[in-house]
C-alpha cells in the first residue's frame, strides 16, 4: 500500500501580466513607516543600474565638457538654474547624459515604461529607501555631489583615492570642488565630507518641469560610485519583477484606460501628436492622400 504525500505547492515567482498583478506586487512589498518606495521600468532587464553618463567611457571622461558645451550653446535655456543639480536636471530632460537616474513615485508610471517594446521581456523595479535619506534639491550634500560634474575625469579619479576629509580639503581637487560649490552657495564653508561624495542619494527636484510633474518624478544622484547593484551599501532595497513581452500590449491598453499614456506623461506637443497618431489604425495597404 503506497502512501500519498501531499507535496507543498511552490508558488511561481511574481510577474506582471496585467494591471492587477502590479497591485499584488505592491501589496506584498509595502515599505515600512520610515521608508519610501520609488519605481522604475525597464524595456529589458539590466544587471546594474547606471546613469547615462556612466554607460560609455567617453561620456564619463568628458562629463565636464558635455555640461559646459551645452550651456555655452544654449545659455538661455539654463538662465534660471541656480545650481549644478538644476542644470543636470535640465540636461536630463533634453536627453543629454548625466549622473542622474530617473525614478517615479507612481508605480503605474514605472509599469508604463517597463511595458514598452513588445519584442523584449521588460522589468518593473521597486526601490525602497528610508525617508531620512531622501534629499531636497537645495541640500548641501546634493550640491557637493552634483558639482563633481564640473571636475575633470582625472580630478575625480584622484578624489577616489583619498582617504580622509583633511586630505581632500588641502588638495587642489578639493579646492576646485569647493570653488564650484561656493559659486552657488556663498555661505558654504570648507566642510566637504569625503564619504558623501561616494553616495547615491534620492533627490526631490523642484516641480518646475512639466515632465517631472506629469511623471511624478525624482532622481537618484550618483557621486563617485558609478553603478547601483542589488546588494548595495546605500540602504536601497531593490525588488525586480518581470514584465513578459507577450503581455506588454495589453498592459499599455489597461494603463491607457486610466490615462497613463504617452500624451499625459510627456506633455510636450510632439509627444501628444505622436500619441494621437498611434491610436489611428492603419491598414497594410493604406494610401496616403496628399490632395
Amino acid at each position: 500500500m503506497s502512501l500519498l504525500i501531499n507535496k507543498p505547492k511552490i508558488k511561481p515567482p511574481p510577474r506582471i501580466g496585467e494591471l492587477i498583478d502590479l497591485f499584488k506586487v505592491l501589496a506584498a512589498s509595502k515599505p515600512g513607516e520610515d521608508e519610501t518606495a520609488v519605481y522604475r521600468g525597464h524595456i529589458e532587464p539590466v544587471n546594474l543600474l547606471k546613469p547615462s553618463i556612466f554607460r560609455k567611457n567617453e561620456y564619463r571622461k568628458d562629463e565636464r565638457s558635455i555640461l559646459r558645451e551645452l550651456i555655452a550653446i544654449q545659455p538661455n535655456e539654463f538662465r534660471d538654474d541656480k545650481s549644478s543639480f538644476e542644470q543636470l536636471v535640465r540636461m536630463q530632460h533634453y536627453g543629454m547624459p548625466t549622473r542622474l537616474l530617473d525614478f517615479t513615485y507612481n508605480p503605474l508610471v514605472g509599469l508604463y515604461f517597463a511595458a514598452q517594446d513588445d519584442t523584449k521581456d521588460g522589468e518593473f523595479l521597486q526601490l525602497t529607501t528610508t525617508k531620512k535619506d531622501i534629499k531636497y534639491f537645495d541640500s548641501d550634500t546634493v550640491s557637493c555631489i552634483s558639482n563633481l560634474s564640473n571636475l575633470q575625469g582625472r580630478e575625480r579619479d584622484k578624489i577616489r583615492k583619498m582617504t580622509s576629509d583633511n586630505i581632500l580639503k588641502s588638495s587642489t581637487e578639493g579646492l576646485r570642488l569647493l570653488h564650484f560649490i561656493a559659486a552657488e552657495k556663498p555661505y558654504f564653508q570648507s566642510k566637504i565630507i569625503l564619504d558623501d561624495l561616494s553616495k547615491i542619494v534620492a533627490v526631490r527636484p523642484k516641480q518646475t518641469n512639466r515632465r517631472i510633474i506629469a511623471q511624478q518624478g525624482g532622481f537618484f544622484l550618483f557621486g563617485l560610485k558609478t553603478s547601483l547593484a542589488d546588494d548595495n551599501d546605500f540602504g536601497i532595497r531593490i525588488k525586480r519583477v518581470p514584465v513578459p513581452a507577450r503581455n506588454k500590449h495589453a498592459i499599455r491598453r489597461e494603463l491607457d484606460q486610466i490615462n497613463i499614456n504617452g500624451s499625459t506623461l510627456f506633455p510636450e506637443i510632439e509627444s501628444a501628436a505622436k500619441y494621437i497618431l498611434s491610436k489611428i489604425p492603419m491598414a497594410d495597404d493604406a494610401v496616403l492622400d496628399f490632395s
